[in-house]
């Protein structure tokens, strides 16, 4: 379940910092686009753009000088001069290169005022409705601009952050492979406080039953760094006759290469209430590393279960 849950939020945080670093890309494409628009067409249009015939000298002279600030490559002095024009002389078209200028001076606010006084000037123009209704998207854009600059860089540093994580737990996955590949295992029961045996005989008489687990492998049994990322240890007996199997307690985080495991008393009883060959089989993260035998010479017992011991 754990596992589950922290799938799940590296998930829902991978999402999040993905929006981010997308939606601040959106943003910068649309006022990047729309500045790079601009700088493109306004030197043809600031030249085929005339004064009214009865705005006088002044309008005339204030279009010069916005001609020779974009010449000199200063788009933000040429749209003040082109808002001077306009406040004489308001038309449509000056409108609309006053926008395409101060969209040049990326100042998409400025830009898109005017064309929208651009668009009711020229009720019937559908390029400047057309121009006017982009501007909205622009102006929303240029507004939010501010905060999606930290967001986006804060979403990319987390973007970054989970890659890294990701090949790391991808490097550390590998190696765990390649430290199962080579693992072996044996078995050894302990019986009533016994020696080890390989092949115990279980009767009556038997109170307790311990299972030693001896791992080893090429590369041994050093704990790594995280222990939460150690293998888990899985015992299950299993009787062919009658198709039982008894899964004891996983042992989780191994890192010693020794491991007890003590039989509870009620799986202990349902060994020795089925006679027979049964077999254990561990599992080392998901793993086959041992497998021994244990014999239940008869499925009777008289005698209880002595609770001298610590069952676990």
């Amino acid at each position: 379940m754990q596992v589950r849950v922290r799938h799940l939020g590296r998930g829902v945080l991978g999402l999040v910092v993905v929006g981010l670093v997308v939606g601040a890309l959106s943003v910068e494409a649309v006022t990047r686009s729309e500045v790079s628009r601009a700088q493109r067409v306004l030197p043809d249009v600031l030249a085929r753009t005339l004064a009214p015939d009865d705005a006088g000298t002044a309008v005339a002279n204030l279009l010069a000088a916005a001609r020779r600030h974009l010449r000199a490559r200063d788009p933000a002095s040429a749209a003040r001069a082109l808002d001077e024009v306009t406040r004489s002389a308001p038309t449509p078209e000056l409108h609309q290169v006053t926008s395409l200028a101060w969209y040049a001076a990326r100042d998409g606010l400025a830009g898109a005022r005017h064309a929208q006084l651009a668009a009711r000037l020229a009720p019937t123009d559908a390029h400047a409705q057309a121009a006017a209704e982009r501007a909205v998207n622009v102006a929303l854009a240029w507004r939010i601009r501010p905060f999606s600059r930290p967001l986006g860089a804060f979403g990319a540093l987390g973007l970054l952050a989970l890659l890294a994580s990701a090949g790391i737990r991808r490097r550390q996955r590998r190696r765990l492979e390649a430290f199962l590949d080579e693992v072996r295992g044996r078995v050894a029961f302990l019986t009533d406080g016994g020696t080890h045996e390989r092949t115990p005989i279980l009767g009556g008489h038997t109170q307790s039953l311990t299972v030693d687990v001896f791992l080893s492998g090429r590369y041994g049994m050093a704990c790594p760094r995280r222990p939460g990322r150690s293998p888990t240890l899985q015992l299950a007996f299993s009787h062919a006759g009658s198709s039982k199997t008894l899964r004891l307690r996983p042992i989780r985080r191994v890192c010693d290469s020794a491991v007890r495991v003590p039989v509870r008393e009620e799986t202990l009883r349902t060994l020795l209430a089925t006679g027979g060959r049964w077999r254990l089989h561990v599992r080392l993260a998901n793993r086959p590393v041992a497998v021994a035998d244990l014999i239940v010479e008869h499925a009777d017992r008289t005698a209880p279960l002595r609770r001298d011991y610590v069952a676990l």
